[in-house]
């Protein structure tokens, strides 16, 4: 993997259009007296070989950085009901045009969340406010604030989406959570220690926000952002360790060790992209995130997605997988607001 910097091209650019000026045109029938350039010279006027996937790495990795990648429903309606509409900010439902039309929160607009980066969805989108993103229960809400924050957009996602905005089932058009099974837990560590080669990117862009746009076009038409808790649990326990996914906590190390699924591995949802992460990752297998509620480990899927790999989050997080207070180690959902709806 080569050296990550900013790469300058102008000198590269200026001395490649000093030699073909020096060189000049010629008949194809008449003999070409110029001397072949040497290797050296051919060197200098090649610009170096970007590693799109090192872009993009270090593009993820800057963007969670400082990134509060939720807003809670109690805070978002505090502030739309506070009278000052200069600090309202811009409203995106991600839901499809027809669960919109049920129900949505006063002021939002729509984009599906699958055509979120399309250049006429972008282009409807302010620059210079924040955006609150909603969905169903807080995923693909997260896929697209994830995506519009390593676009440079100043956007935030609704935790547990529509399903903590309102109770009502018919504006809701999914089904809410309700409550955890008991699945098992174990609290021996596992570390990740293979290594593997992140996968080769070769959108033919060399700007971040542009490898981005290239990626998620290539993956969000057909992606499944999310696997169910029961879902995973069948797979591990059929007795087929073949098919069995690489599962990945992104919850804090103290709270991997307080309980985790069996034998799942443990990286920090904002160090999801490092060079020392992606290097312990499988490209050519299934990957299971999952996090807290949903929302963290949804961030890092889509990190992972955009890197080449075959990433999933498992929905709800480790509130979907058990009950047990100790290692949730959060406030899971209880109960969703009664805030209000319009259509």
């Amino acid at each position: 993997m080569m050296t990550r910097g900013t790469l300058s091209r102008l000198p590269i650019l200026v001395l490649a259009l000093t030699m073909i000026a020096s060189l000049g045109c010629g008949d194809s029938d008449t003999t070409d007296t110029t001397a072949a350039p040497t290797a050296t010279t051919v060197a200098a006027t090649q610009a170096p070989a970007i590693d799109e996937g090192d872009v993009l790495a270090d593009g993820i990795t800057a963007a969670l950085a400082d990134w509060s990648p939720v807003m809670k429903a109690d805070a978002l309606f505090e502030n739309l009901s506070d009278g000052d509409e200069s600090n309202d900010p811009f409203i995106l439902s991600v839901r499809s045009a027809e669960h919109y039309a049920l129900g949505h929160i006063e002021g939002a607009h729509n984009i599906p969340w699958r055509t979120i980066v399309d250049p006429a969805s972008l282009a409807t989108l302010p620059t210079d406010e924040q955006i609150v993103v909603y969905c169903y229960t807080g995923h693909t809400g997260q896929v697209a604030a994830t995506l519009l924050r390593l676009l440079g957009y100043d956007a935030v996602n609704l935790k547990f989406g529509m399903m903590g905005w309102t109770g009502d089932a018919e504006v809701l058009a999914t089904t809410p959570f309700a409550a955890a099974p008991d699945y098992p837990v174990e609290t021996v560590a596992h570390a990740l220690t293979d290594s593997y080669t992140p996968p080769t990117l070769a959108t033919g862009e060399t700007e971040l926000s542009e490898i981005v746009l290239a990626r998620a076009a290539a993956f969000m038409a057909d992606w499944g952002p999310v696997v169910p808790a029961s879902g995973l649990f069948e797979n591990l326990s059929d007795g087929d360790d073949s098919n069995d996914p690489i599962v990945v906590s992104v919850r804090s190390a103290d709270h991997y060790a307080l309980g985790h699924i069996e034998d799942a591995y443990n990286i920090g949802w904002k160090n999801i992209a490092t060079d020392e992460s992606l290097a312990k990752l499988p490209t050519d297998e299934p990957i299971v995130i999952y996090c807290y509620t949903g929302h963290t480990g949804q961030v890092a899927a889509t990190a992972l997605a955009l890197l080449g790999y075959d990433a999933s989050n498992m929905k709800f997080g480790m509130m979907g997988w058990t009950a047990d207070g100790d290692v949730l180690a959060t406030t899971p959902f209880s109960a969703p607001g009664d805030f209000p709806v319009e259509n």
